[in-house]
């Protein structure tokens, strides 16, 4: 069996380590990645390789040469991207007819290839991919498999909310000859996005194996820095011809470094000749490109990124490179409908970076903010405007409200982004909404998780400005009155003093409404989003009253969330169009769009300003509007679980279904979604009692095994 190493990436996300050497030769504990997986292909019995290759070509040929740990190579540069599979089409004169590894060059592992090739040949694959599981998929691309190793879908680098397994792939694949002939031979094609999918589109049977050995993608710094100290036993990665007067802490201090005397460094990385002048401190997570000098008696704060070549006058205090506090990495700060972390960890100077983060993520367009009113909140939406404009950034200040106002506020305006700035405790959260008034798609994620990391620390460049608009009162009530039938004079009241409830009560005042005890009463919550309605001992929850819109009034083409219970689909009788929280790709974007359309099957005050019009104007009660409904109950709950197998269960709970996976049962179903702390539960039956079992019995099957998987 012969290898394909793939090794032209340019690496963007390991910046600034990657700025000066190509990622397949950045060092683990000293030694090239490179040079580690050719050990690892010389243990499996694998003595000749092809390399293809094309960001720093040079330097990898160079330091390779024609034999390296024993493997024969040969090399192919690649002078435009082909992509993962045209990049292994263009080595076939290499491979002849043999069977062959397609390796990432990029990635460390102890797997054992030999056994996976011995299975692809035992059940007549054209290719078999070795699968590793993963706490955090969302990075990779998760496969969807059956119990006999069977490939039945793939999900690339999928949103939390769309994940159902944390299976992922690895990037490594035994190939027959065969499946060459399936690669085009001009143009970009990819094994994950295009080959895969094609195959089993024409029903090639596609298999995989789950190898539990060793597996870790550098793909950024963190994950670097994690595998040297694996490497190297948690203690110093110290390289070659480095002069050290001070020994730094758990960091990576790769070749000619120089370290003064009584500086203080922790959990960091030093690229190639750094030289660190005397009482130094850096702080920890931070990465140093190569050639960069720190001035005597400077102190970097944690998290600084420095690129190749920084020159850092002694004595400097740099703040610019802010790690927030208590969130494991970028990439962690979003998974559910937001920003969420502590307050003490969104200083002036991270809410600056964070706002740098947005702007960058956010190539065009302009980015409109809100908050709660609560004094921190408003700081915090000062400090995110300094950095969305650093970032190059237009900016609209929308004024105080609550997160639906946000919301409605993207679409109206045609903003790219729209934020809500809330605090509550000890926590302060900032809701996203793009231009749908929906939480933002996958790619706008994963370019926030990267600007944020670094790698692309000050956005488009490009003047900017800022204005100010009180969003709620210029467009948000009108919105709530205009074209809604007359109260004339019907009882109408609404629970609380929040927000939400004071901007419904102006709204139903507005329309004629007498507010007054006794009549239609209606609790909004803080959010904005969810309503309840009650007259006359008859209570209807938020979807009963969609359910309620849907059949009395709406006769067009909706879009609803696919979390929605089955009965609202049925009510539409084909004019309905389901979207998921965070979808990738442009497939959803007509329906998302669609969402706007329909004010009152999003926010709540327009849902209530509809449901009272119709009351009074048919002469009908709630009951009697709720009568002529289907019987349907839903009722949610949370699961609260660190399990690292709790990705790794769902499909043995249900099918995937957009949104987490789908059970269903006779008396109705449940849809289990992966959250931040473990799951969101939410159970469909015809009666309450039932919806409530289902839940119970979601809950003892998710204990179970998590139990039998934590063993």
């Amino acid at each position: 069996m012969k290898a394909v190493i793939m090794a032209g990436g340019e690496g963007r996300r390991l910046r600034p380590i990657t700025e000066a050497m190509p990622k397949p030769l950045v060092p683990i504990n000293g030694v090239p990645v490179l040079r580690l997986i050719l050990r690892r292909l010389r243990e499996n019995g694998i003595t000749e390789a092809a390399v293809t290759t094309g960001y720093l070509a040079q330097q990898i040929e160079a330091a390779l040469g024609d034999r390296c740990e024993g493997v024969s190579l040969r090399y192919y540069r690649e002078d435009v991207p082909l992509g993962t599979a045209g990049s292994v089409r263009r080595t076939a004169d290499f491979l002849g007819e043999e069977e062959f590894a397609v390796i990432s060059g990029d990635a460390l592992f102890e797997l054992d290839l030999a056994a996976a090739a011995a299975a692809r040949s035992r059940l007549g694959a054209e290719a078999l991919l070795i699968l590793s599981r993963c706490s955090n998929p969302g990075e990779y691309g998760v496969v969807l498999r059956e119990k006999d190793g069977r490939i039945t879908g793939f999900s690339e680098k999928p949103s939390l909310s769309s994940t159902f397994s944390d299976t992922v792939n690895t990037g490594i694949y035994l190939c027959s000859p065969a499946i060459l002939r399936r690669i085009p031979t001009e143009g970009i094609y990819d094994f994950g996005k295009e080959l895969f999918p094609a195959m089993l589109a024409a029903g090639v049977p596609l298999y995989s194996v789950i190898d539990d050995g060793y597996w870790c993608d550098i793909g950024d710094p963190d994950a670097y820095y994690r595998a040297n100290m694996r490497a190297s036993d948690g203690q110093n990665a110290i390289g070659q011809d480095c002069r050290l007067e001070s020994r730094p802490i758990a960091s990576v201090v790769m070749d000619r470094c120089r370290i003064g005397k009584d500086c203080r460094i922790k959990n960091a990385v030093l690229c190639e000749e750094c030289r660190v002048e005397e009482g130094v401190t850096i702080g920890e997570g931070s990465v140093i490109g190569a050639g960069s000098v720190i001035g005597a008696g400077s102190t970097l704060a944690p998290g600084t990124r420095l690129p190749e070549g920084s020159s850092i006058p002694p004595g400097s205090l740099m703040r610019s490179g802010v790690r927030l506090d208590g969130i494991a990495a970028a990439s962690s700060l979003l998974g559910g409908g937001g920003i969420l972390c502590r307050k003490s960890g969104m200083t002036a100077a991270s809410a600056v970076k964070l706002g740098n983060a947005l702007a960058a993520a956010c190539p065009e367009g302009t980015l409109g903010l809100m908050h709660d009113g609560d004094s921190f909140s408003e700081r915090t939406a000062a400090a995110l405007l300094r950095g969305m404009r650093v970032g190059g950034a237009e900016t609209l200040l929308l004024g105080k409200g609550f997160e639906a106002v946000a919301s409605y506020a993207a679409p109206t305006l045609s903003l790219a982004l729209s934020l809500f700035i809330r605090s509550s405790g000890g926590e302060v959260g900032i809701s996203l909404f793009d231009g749908t008034g929906l939480y933002p798609k996958r790619e706008f994620e994963r370019r926030f998780a990267s600007a944020l990391a670094g790698e692309d620390s000050i956005g488009r460049r490009r003047a900017s400005s800022g204005s100010r608009l009180d969003f709620g009162e210029t467009h948000y009530l009108p919105m709530l009155t205009s074209r809604r039938c007359a109260l004339d004079g019907f009882p109408v009241s609404v629970v609380g003093e929040t927000p939400p409830a004071l901007m419904l009560r102006r709204a139903l005042l507005a329309m004629g409404g007498d507010l007054r005890e006794g009549g239609l009463r209606f609790t909004v919550s803080d959010d904005g989003f969810t309503l309840m309605a009650e007259q006359d001992s008859c209570k209807a929850d938020d979807w009963h009253i969609k359910a309620i819109l849907l059949r009395c009034l709406i006769r067009d083409e909706v879009s609803l969330p696919i979390s929605s219970p089955s009965v609202l689909a049925d009510l539409c009788e084909g004019r309905c169009r389901l979207y998921t929280h965070c979808p990738s790709g442009d497939g959803e974007d007509r329906i998302r769009r669609g969402a706007a359309l329909h004010p009152e099957l999003m926010h709540a005050c327009a849902a209530a300003a509809e449901l009272a019009g119709l009351i009074a104007a048919s002469g009908k009660g709630l009951k009697e509007i709720c009568a002529r409904l289907p019987r349907f109950s839903v009722d949610t709950a949370e699961y609260r679980s660190d399990s690292a197998h709790r990705l790794g269960i769902l499909t043995e709970l249900g099918v995937p279904d957009g949104d987490g996976v789908k059970a269903e049962y006779a008396r109705g179903s449940v849809r289990i979604i992966p959250s931040r702390r473990g799951y969101r539960l939410s159970a469909e039956a015809a009666a309450g009692e039932y919806a409530a079992e289902l839940l119970d019995l979601s809950r003892r099957q998710i204990e179970a095994l998590l139990r039998q998987h934590d063993r």
